[in-house]
């Protein structure tokens, strides 16, 4: 489960980080009610879990109340990525002096945690790392104990920074380790990390993922409960998962493995995923034509690949939701079916009287390879 920012605050906060103290509101009247408390200049941001609110102008430095007022209102109620915005963090502005990043998710194939730290923080990180990976530092640990002062100091040898620096960013890394494991996450983020003019290491922003699983027994709840957009409701009222993605192309699978696995062979080719759906097990027709309105409707999508293992699905089940999508919506996107099992033969039958591109025995890579000459004009 994704929490807001404040929320990811609340547990840097709770683990001695020391945090920007904004006030989280969510209507103008509150926004204005708070002023005094936080001071000008002021930072208006969004609550939203999509990324790249900044560039989508949910994020805006207010010099009084008049822009306060103006910003609050127009970021109140803005669509980000799908995502309404219904909730405001407005926090003081910071003298910063120099921004960092630390952040620590699972590394599966260490079987551990793992630290990741930079001096070049406010941007990305992951774009950091494949330009300059000697800029980010990592460092594994158990999930048993959180992070010893000593090892982080090690890590932070090498860094510009005096010794009183290194001693405070090391005391917020550990706490930050500390409050990973506390609060079950599977992600927690600082971005920025900031060294004020006083000295001061302060966190400016936060990340956090809670594993699924351990929601329960976690206090923080998050709107992502609820889904936030109309496709993400209607997935959710028939029963499916689906998560928007920036890629082309909608993949819609049976089982959420197979549609990882088709978005990595995805990937790995000039397009991107641009949907994941997991159908789930024994959809229907009527289900299945919901899946593909939702995906087909997802920003930026410009093909589709449905790639069904008919266990408990059944193909012909399947096959009958696609056609009776094709004749209804006539979509104008590309699609192309890859199913196996469950009454294959009676569903590639269909799919071939009704001209549907699709695999019969073949393996996803092909399928991919055939959507993508398809939207290529390769065919």
């Amino acid at each position: 489960m994704r929490l807001f920012e404040y929320q990811g605050k609340q547990i840097l906060k709770a683990a001695g980080i020391p945090i920007a103290e904004g006030k989280v509101v969510s209507s103008v009247s509150q926004v204005m009610e708070t002023a005094h408390e936080v001071g000008f200049p002021a930072v208006v941001k969004a609550q939203v879990l999509a990324g790249g609110r900044g560039k989508a102008g949910g994020v805006k430095v207010a010099k009084n109340e008049t822009e306060l007022e103006t910003y609050a209102g127009e970021i109140l109620g803005m669509t980000i990525k799908g995502e309404v915005c219904n909730e405001l963090l407005i926090d003081p502005m910071m003298d910063i002096s120099t921004e960092l990043y630390a952040g620590i998710t699972l590394d599966p194939g260490a079987g551990k945690q793992l630290l990741m730290f930079s001096h070049r923080g406010g941007v990305d990180i992951e774009a950091v790392a494949e330009s300059s990976p000697e800029d980010v530092l990592m460092l594994h640990f158990s999930a048993q104990t959180p992070l010893k002062q000593a090892r982080v100091l090690g890590l932070l040898k090498g860094t510009a920074f005096d010794s009183a620096i290194k001693l405070k960013v090391a005391r917020v890394i550990v706490a930050l380790s500390k409050a990973f494991l506390d609060a079950d996450c599977t992600t927690l983020e600082i971005n920025p990390l900031v060294i004020n003019s006083g000295g001061d290491v302060v966190a400016l922003d936060a990340k956090a993922v809670i594993d699924d699983s351990a929601v329960p027994r976690q206090p923080y709840r998050c709107a992502e409960e609820e889904p936030k957009t109309d496709r993400e409701r209607k997935a959710h009222e028939i029963g499916v998962h689906y998560v928007p993605l920036e890629g082309d192309i909608a993949v819609l699978a049976g089982g959420a493995g197979l549609a990882m696995g088709t978005m990595d062979m995805i990937n790995a080719t000039e397009h991107a995923a641009g949907s994941f759906l997991d159908t789930g097990g024994g959809i229907s027709s009527e289900k299945t034509v919901e899946a593909l309105r939702i995906s087909m409707s997802t920003p930026g999508i410009n093909g589709a690949l449905i790639n069904i293992f008919g266990g408990i699905n059944n193909c012909e089940v399947i096959a009958k939701g696609v056609i009776r999508y094709l004749e209804t919506d006539k979509p104008g996107i590309p699609l192309v079916v890859k199913m196996r099992g469950h009454s294959q033969d009676a569903g590639w039958a269909l799919l071939e009287e009704h001209n549907v591109p699709f695999i019969k025995y073949g393996t996803t890579e092909e399928a991919i390879r055939l959507l993508v000459s398809i939207m290529d004009g390769d065919q």
